[in-house]
């Protein structure tokens, strides 16, 4: 079936059965362009609400690899800033769209997609899923959201866990904490993520999408003052640039220097 839409970084198709809207990645990472183009058909998604759920997948066995090094390694402050801050729109806007947001993990994902999959409704997996919240290995932090989302999906010390150690997370451990909701084997990945579209379809569409929002509602206030928390630590940890050398990172020991630094730039920007 073609694509509803001429995107360069993914396909998009409609299933009218369940009234899915199906967004396939075409490429390994997440780049400026992909983020362009993913808020444009979020954009689109907003008023149509005949559409009853929405479903990521990829073209690969994996979701995503997360951000390109190669990109990664060429960006400035302010470039990394401004990506990163419309990836945590898009984050933002996954939770108020009124469809329900399904996201398939396949194989696995790392960085800022893991990041991108706690902004998603529900999220389906293959039985040898591993993923990582890896940020800090290649010179980021978790900044779009991933940090806010994950402690309230897979709860505190799972989160401390898993972003502190950067370590990949297996699939026991993902199914035990609820971050993943159903798993499939090859054969039966179709069969299990269509019942899931299935049921979504056959519920009232005014009824689940007041449920979504009064869910939202719960943890919207929280996630937004860490959104802007996770913003500012961010901005602070950029000073040192270790994206661009995250093999011989700056000493901890500048830490201080580094934060110091931001803050003067932070009031005279404010000034």
């Amino acid at each position: 079936m073609s694509s509803l839409f001429n995107y360069q970084t993914f396909d998009v198709r409609l299933e009218k059965s369940t009234r899915t809207l199906w967004v396939i990645f075409k490429i390994p990472y997440f780049t400026s362009e992909f983020l362009f183009e993913l808020e444009s058909i979020l954009a689109w998604c907003t008023g149509k609400v005949e559409i009853h759920s929405i479903i990521f997948q990829s073209r690969n066995d994996q979701l995503s690899s997360g951000i390109d090094p190669a990109i990664l390694e060429n960006l400035t402050i302010n470039k990394l800033e401004s990506f990163n801050s419309k990836l945590q729109k898009i984050n933002t806007s996954l939770m108020h769209l009124p469809q329900v947001i399904l996201v398939d993990l396949g194989q696995g994902c790392h960085n800022i997609a893991s990041e991108f999959a706690t902004a998603c409704d529900i999220r389906v997996a293959h039985r040898s899923c591993e993923i990582s919240f890896d940020h800090t290995k290649i010179g980021i932090m978790p900044s779009t959201g991933g940090i806010a989302q994950l402690s309230l999906i897979a709860g505190h010390a799972n989160a401390k866990n898993w972003l502190l150690t950067g370590a990949n997370i297996s699939h026991n451990q993902l199914t035990q904490s609820g971050f993943v909701f159903n798993s499939y084997t090859t054969d039966s990945r179709f069969q299990t993520i269509e019942k899931l579209l299935s049921e979504i379809s056959k519920q009232s569409p005014v009824s689940r999408i007041q449920t979504k929002m009064g869910i939202v509602e719960h943890v919207r206030e929280p996630i937004s003052q860490f959104n802007k928390l996770e913003s500012k630590l961010a901005k602070a940890a950029m000073i040192s640039e270790d994206w661009k050398s995250h093999l011989k990172p700056m000493p901890a020991k500048h830490m201080k220097e580094a934060v110091s630094l931001t803050l003067i730039k932070t009031e005279d920007e404010l000034n």
